[in-house]
């Protein structure tokens, strides 16, 4: 899958991979240092993660580009607020992916 831009966050830290149980739609949800908060990208088309050097990509079925940094985390709906209205909103379950 070829990009078509960069994400304007760039990179996510902290993050992990989830599935919307209902869809199969998978999303990252990871901590952007250029906003200064958790951001969920749209569905993805594609990840990959190199677990030696602890990096990888994730792209958007739009084409959008996130660098992933770092090893990826467990979490869970009832820890995270971000997470909770996602799912509140999309009326949906959530099922965390191992990367």
């Amino acid at each position: 899958m070829e990009a078509r831009a960069e994400s304007e966050c760039g990179q996510l830290m902290s993050w992990g991979l989830f599935e919307v149980v209902e869809s199969g739609d998978k999303h990252i949800i990871g901590y952007a240092s250029a906003y200064g908060f958790d951001v969920i990208t749209q569905e993805l088309a594609h990840v990959d993660y190199n677990a030696k050097t602890k990096t990888g990509i994730a792209v958007t079925r739009t084409g959008i580009l996130y660098h992933l940094k770092g090893k990826p985390l467990k979490f869970g709906v009832k820890g995270h607020q971000q997470l909770r209205e996602f799912v509140k909103i999309h009326n949906c379950s959530i099922k965390v992916l191992k990367v």
